[in-house]
């Protein structure tokens, strides 16, 4: 199956990070099929998050995704274990256990590395970002 993955800004904005994340990807099995660096404007924010819309963080949400580059790319295998929970804590965790990337580089509950696709909305999703 295929799935949308956006490495959202505050990844992308260091160069250095976003080889880590793009790294970390490849090395759990997840295969890039496609990639491209883009800006999200407000109206495809609003779309891709609008799951969303009414919860309290759906604001923080829209204007970080649209607030500077992402790379958006169309994957297959299991990214979503690969980027990890989207609470960034879950669990009480060894130190010597291989993280998720969530785990690893999150800054906060918005600012987490990136959006992954489920699978019920991954070819609406990869339509939205033209990488069908």
């Amino acid at each position: 199956m295929k799935f949308l993955v956006v490495i959202k800004p505050e990844i992308v904005a260091h160069r250095v990070l976003a080889q880590v994340a793009l790294w970390e990807l490849r090395k759990s099995g997840v295969e890039i099929e496609q990639m491209r660096q883009m800006r999200i404007d407000g109206p495809l924010a609003r779309r891709l998050y609008h799951q969303h819309k009414g919860k309290f963080f759906y604001d923080r949400l829209v204007r970080h995704i649209s607030s500077g580059d992402v790379i958006a790319m169309r994957v297959s295998g299991n990214a979503r274990q690969c980027i990890g929970s989207s609470r960034l804590w879950p669990r009480v965790v060894n130190q010597w256990d291989r993280q998720p990337m969530r785990q690893q580089l999150a800054l906060s509950d918005v600012r987490n590395v990136a959006h992954a696709s489920d699978a019920d909305a991954a070819a609406q999703e990869l339509k939205m970002f033209e990488l069908l």
